[in-house]
């Protein structure tokens, strides 16, 4: 899966508005997932309601280059499976976040065309999280003892 030549374009153009607002995008997808899905919500509340829009908006910007925010990918799968972060709960966060966007933001600031466009750079950056957790949980645990 890759993200088209127009919608990188769009999501360049837009990420400062996205940027400035994090904090408010933040707290309107944890009011959103607390209305509408309130196991996704109980998850993120135990993992201490990590900054979404921060992590989504970090990686959109660098959604044309993406080796340097996926060095990330491994800690982020980590903390995914810490929390018990499960496939299903990707969609449920996309509803929360993509509708936090459109509430916080307005009309000027995030055309509908570019809401698509870091809809699919969402999907995109979920494809690689999933595909990520699917080979970690593949892989042995490694246990590593100290003596005294």
């Amino acid at each position: 899966m890759s993200i088209d030549l127009q919608s990188l374009q769009l999501i360049k153009q837009t990420a400062a508005a996205i940027k400035t607002q994090t904090q408010a995008i933040n707290r309107q997808v944890y009011l959103n997932l607390e209305q509408e899905h309130p196991a996704a919500h109980a998850i993120l509340q135990h993992a201490g309601f990590p900054p979404l829009a921060g992590i989504v908006a970090s990686y959109a910007s660098n959604v044309d280059n993406l080796e340097a925010f996926l060095q990330h990918a491994p800690k982020i799968v980590q903390a995914h499976r810490r929390i018990d972060l499960q496939e299903s709960h990707f969609s449920m966060l996309a509803d929360a976040l993509f509708k936090a966007m459109r509430q916080t933001l307005s009309d000027e600031a995030l055309p509908d065309i570019a809401l698509q466009a870091w809809r699919r750079a969402y999907d995109h950056l979920a494809t690689i999280l999933i595909q990520q957790q699917r080979e970690m949980a593949t892989q042995p645990t490694i246990v590593i003892q100290t003596t005294p």
